[in-house]
């Protein structure tokens, strides 16, 4: 009996032992030395340069003959670049109206290093041109840098009424180093041609010359009504005042003594009586164009002088005017 339990109890012990063992193994294992080794990393950053723009687009309204001034706003930016640079402008050939066909070319686009209320500067050309502005190189603490450029538009005379659209392009440039890749650099220009007609008279004086009482004058006095520039037909209305004798002012014959015609008849009694309110006499001045810019008609005068009208001159205003 007393051999059973020392058997059982030495079982017992080398248990004990064996798990002891397990366990001096296992920290042995968790306590192991680690070793480490340095890599070297090298990277080589190139001189670059970023190109964007704000606005994207710039619309203009304006009649033909005039001009927006040269102080449209244009910043030019580079992003996340590191060196300096200069802008670069250049654009398509024409800005171009898609239904008349019509064009306004890229020469009439200036672009100017400061803001200005007249319509100077540098013509846009097709080709990049180095307007010698600088945009600055960004840095790690300040990673974006930008530089204003300003532009303007003149319309020319007989440009035809409508929208007329191209692109401007701009790219900052370091010798051979330039801008990389984008689209964020296309403005977008739009000019709104307004319809007008314009006015300019020759001679701007009648003289009918010496006309006894109860008599009309013999031939007509053609006033030359040009529109120069403007490109919208336009109709000639006429009107005017009372004859006013030039030494009492109360003394006159009426408006209607004075005739208009849209011929040279030579014949009074087929001329209209001229009125104190504007009246259309359906002559009309053709519209002009880009290739012909100035176009004008004829309107004729004559006058009667009444019975009685006292000894001495007379003078009368006339009013001529283009509605289109």
């Amino acid at each position: 009996m007393e051999s059973k339990n020392f058997n059982w109890l030495v079982t017992i012990f080398v248990a004990a032992l064996t798990f002891s063992a397990l366990l001096l193994l296992s920290s042995s294992n968790l306590s192991a030395t680690s070793s480490n080794s340095q890599v070297t990393a090298s990277v080589n950053v190139p001189g670059t340069l970023y190109t964007s723009i704000s606005p994207n687009s710039v619309t203009w309204a304006n009649y033909p003959g005039y001009s927006n001034a040269t102080n449209t706003v244009i910043t030019v930016t580079d992003n996340n670049g590191n060196i300096a640079g200069n802008i670069f402008i250049w654009g398509t050939a024409t800005l171009s109206n898609t239904l008349s066909g019509n064009s306004i070319a890229i020469g009439n686009v200036l672009w100017n290093p400061t803001s200005s209320n007249a319509f100077v500067g540098n013509a846009v050309t097709t080709s990049p041109v180095n307007t010698l502005i600088v945009v600055a190189a960004p840095t790690l603490s300040s990673t974006s840098t930008n530089s204003p450029i300003y532009i303007g538009v003149n319309i020319p005379l007989g440009t035809e009424s409508g929208l007329y659209t191209g692109s401007i392009y701009f790219d900052i440039e370091n010798g051979s180093t330039v801008s990389q890749p984008t689209t964020s650099n296309v403005l977008t220009v739009t000019v709104n041609v307004l319809p007008t007609c314009y006015i300019s008279l020759s001679p701007t004086s009648i003289n009918f010359g010496t006309l006894a009482t109860g008599t009309t004058s013999t031939t007509w006095n053609g006033i030359v009504d040009t529109d120069n520039g403007g490109n919208a037909q336009a109709t000639i209305n006429v009107y005017g005042g009372n004859w006013i004798f030039s030494s009492n002012t109360a003394i006159s014959f009426y408006v209607s003594n004075t005739v208009w015609s849209p011929t040279n008849t030579g014949i009074y009694s087929s001329g209209t009586p001229l009125t104190l309110t504007p009246v259309s006499t359906g002559i009309t001045v053709p519209a002009p164009t880009q290739s012909n810019p100035s176009t004008s008609n004829t309107v004729y005068f004559g006058v009667a002088v009444p019975g009685g009208a006292p000894v001495g001159a007379y003078t009368q205003n006339i009013v001529i005017a283009n509605e289109c």
